[in-house]
């Protein structure tokens, strides 16, 4: 499922970038045309994609964690317990200078942990998936 919820994200950010620019000719040619009104009625699409990119993959890393089929290096930061408590969220984040990384086995992934400096809360990126590390998936609150 993640891998149509990846392909509908980025394939909806290439009609979103050629809508532009034929929007771009429009305004040059000053044509009005129905064409260009799809480029503004593209964005939800491309908002809901990458919303249900967000919740496909924090269900997969809690599913692996519950499954015993991901398990966290040894670490100080955080437990299992505190991950499954992954929460999808859109709201905007402000990241201070701490990030926290800890690996994922097997597969030898890495979870990135960036604190948030006005809510506490610590945004995860996972890097097996490419749009996780530009975007978060979720956060987990501070202890």
């Amino acid at each position: 499922m993640i891998f149509f919820w990846l392909c509908l994200f980025y394939s909806s950010l290439v009609f979103i970038i050629f809508l532009f620019i034929y929007f771009i000719y429009d305004k040059i040619k000053k044509k009005n045309s129905f064409k260009s009104a799809l480029f503004f009625l593209s964005f939800p699409l491309f908002f809901f994609a990458g919303n249900m990119l967000c919740h496909s993959i924090a269900d997969e890393i809690c599913s692996d964690l519950k499954h015993n089929r991901l398990k966290l290096e040894k670490n100080n930061f955080i437990t299992t317990s505190d991950l499954l408590t992954l929460t999808v969220s859109s709201q905007k984040y402000h990241f201070e200078g701490k990030t926290y990384g800890v690996t994922v086995l097997p597969s030898g992934d890495d979870l990135i942990f960036k604190k948030d400096r006005i809510t506490g809360k610590y945004w995860v990126f996972y890097t097996k998936y490419h749009l996780s590390t530009k975007r978060a998936v979720g956060y987990i609150e501070s202890k």
